[in-house]
């Protein structure tokens, strides 16, 4: 620690990463264990309506919300203030490119409520300041560094830029897939690179979506097309293509129509013909699991603990999921006057959440080594499943419910 540093503040959680995530948990935080104080630090800039979308937390991309998060959302009070940049997924397409194979779920699948929500990141990120603006225990220091942690018996201690210190009783580092601070730590990760990148657009196209999310599995890898627009009759749609890194560069080099010819063979015509695409953006995917998420003081969250291929939309609804079971174990250790950064507290988090987390994890890993068979025993066996999910209710009901995040039992705290 260093010399003469200055304690600005202590406090009962201190989170490390102003993102969707360490925002959300914030307000659940606040929202159920009212007599806690919380600090939020962030490098950038986490005053409302300051968003650009070249920030790593709240870019241009979009996010596709599971039923469960959409709950979490409302019970925090913030989804009408979310609908205005939130399109309901009313079905879903999911097909196997130059296979037979075809399944598709609508709201019958789901009780007659829409399969989800696509939120654009930018919109989400600003009513999140928002409500962290009003939050009367939430402390935002914005645009600070923490260059390191330090634990004693009692506290976690952030040394911050320009000598500052924060204290809290517990520390959550939720600063994205290549945490410095869980590097700092020695915590090692299981990493896998797919080879593999992404690009990520909005498309618009001449028919409408109808609400209709695609998945299609493609031997290069998914494609997947989620509705913009805030309604059915919008022609917006967010893509997420993708393709061998080694095609990395040639890709780059398309230009608007070559692009929208390549997608238009890929895709297909289900929605007509690709008029338009927006500013792309390229980002590699790879796997990268923690194989410590918790220690005295200290817990890993989001990306920082678990970084996932984007195929199915699983890794935020995870995250969502995890926090959720973090704030129901703090509140139960807060009603028998338990400290909240004592390891066996958090201890009883981790071993209530992996489940969860070794089953979503399992299933987008599946999907990715699966889809990419070409021998003719993968194919058929991807060619029956489909057919399983279309014509058996128990497999179609079983796909939905870990899809929607209600495949393990769920955290009850709100």
């Amino acid at each position: 620690m260093r010399d003469q540093e200055k304690t600005i503040g202590s406090f009962d959680i201190g989170i490390v990463g102003g993102g969707m995530v360490g925002a959300v948990l914030a307000l659940l935080l606040e929202k159920v264990l009212p007599a806690f104080h919380i600090a939020i630090i962030d490098a950038e800039s986490l005053e409302p309506k300051s968003l650009a979308p070249s920030l790593p937390s709240f870019d241009a991309r979009s996010t596709a919300l599971s039923p469960s998060s959409v709950r979490v959302i409302q019970q925090l009070g913030l989804w009408s203030q979310l609908l205005d940049y939130a399109t309901p997924i009313e079905s879903i397409h999911v097909s196997d490119r130059g296979r037979l194979g075809m399944a598709t779920f609508d709201r019958d699948d789901n009780s007659g409520e829409p399969l989800g929500f696509v939120v654009e990141n930018l919109g989400f990120g600003n009513v999140l300041l928002e409500a962290l603006a009003r939050a009367k225990r939430v402390t935002c220091f914005s645009k600070s560094t923490v260059e390191s942690l330090a634990f004693s018996s009692r506290t976690a201690q952030f040394c911050l830029d320009n000598a500052r210190r924060v204290d809290a009783r517990l520390a959550v580092i939720a600063d994205g897939a290549h945490s410095r601070l869980r590097n700092q730590l020695g915590i090692s990760c299981a990493r896998h690179d797919y080879q593999q990148h992404a690009v990520v657009a909005n498309i618009f196209s001449e028919k409408a979506h109808g609400g209709r999310a695609y998945e299609r599995f493609t031997q290069d890898g998914p494609l997947a097309l989620l509705p913009l627009g805030r309604n059915a009759n919008s022609h917006q749609s967010t893509i997420v293509w993708t393709f061998p890194t080694e095609q990395l560069e040639q890709v780059k080099l398309w230009q608007e129509q070559e692009f929208l010819h390549k997608l238009q063979q890929c895709f297909g015509f289900r929605l007509g013909r690709f008029t338009r695409v927006t500013a792309r953006h390229f980002y590699p995917l790879e796997r990268i699991v923690a194989r410590e998420q918790v220690r005295s003081r200290m817990v890993l969250m989001g990306n920082a603990a678990h970084f996932l291929h984007p195929v199915a939309g699983q890794g935020f609804n995870l995250a969502l999921r995890d926090a959720l079971r973090l704030v129901e174990s703090l509140r139960e250790a807060n009603d028998a006057q338990q400290d909240p950064g004592l390891l066996p507290v958090l201890q009883r988090y981790i071993d209530a959440q992996l489940p969860d987390q070794h089953v979503t994890m399992a299933l987008s890993q599946a999907f990715i080594q699966f889809f990419r068979r070409i021998d003719r025993p993968s194919v058929l066996l991807r060619t029956l499943g489909f057919i399983g999910l279309e014509t058996n209710s128990l497999a179609r009901e079983q796909f939905i419910r870990q899809l929607s995040g209600r495949g393990q039992p769920e955290a009850r705290i709100l």
